[in-house]
């Protein structure tokens, strides 16, 4: 097979699979009864913190299609990713 054939392919595949991803929900917010934006372990407070390096890769990496945005739990201490529904 020829190499632009299989990068055409490869490209198509990982497009439809972050496509099917976003569609799930993957990292997706979660919005509670009191707060817009509860943390995924124990549904508490997330606030907003700097973004990292490899947070900017990751969203050129996504086509930036998710808008990740980097949040820390006030109770439990989690950190990590969430992207916001824009639609």
């Amino acid at each position: 097979m020829d190499t632009p054939i299989l990068l055409l392919i490869i490209l198509i595949v990982y497009f439809v699979t972050i496509c099917i991803l976003k569609k799930i929900g993957y990292k997706k917010k979660i919005v509670g009864n009191k707060n817009s934006n509860c943390c995924p372990k124990c549904n508490g407070v997330l606030d907003r913190v700097k973004r990292k390096n490899s947070d900017h890769l990751i969203n050129i990496l996504t086509f930036q299609m998710f808008g990740f945005k980097r949040y820390s739990c006030n109770n439990c201490g989690w950190n990590g990713l969430r992207w916001e529904n824009k639609f």
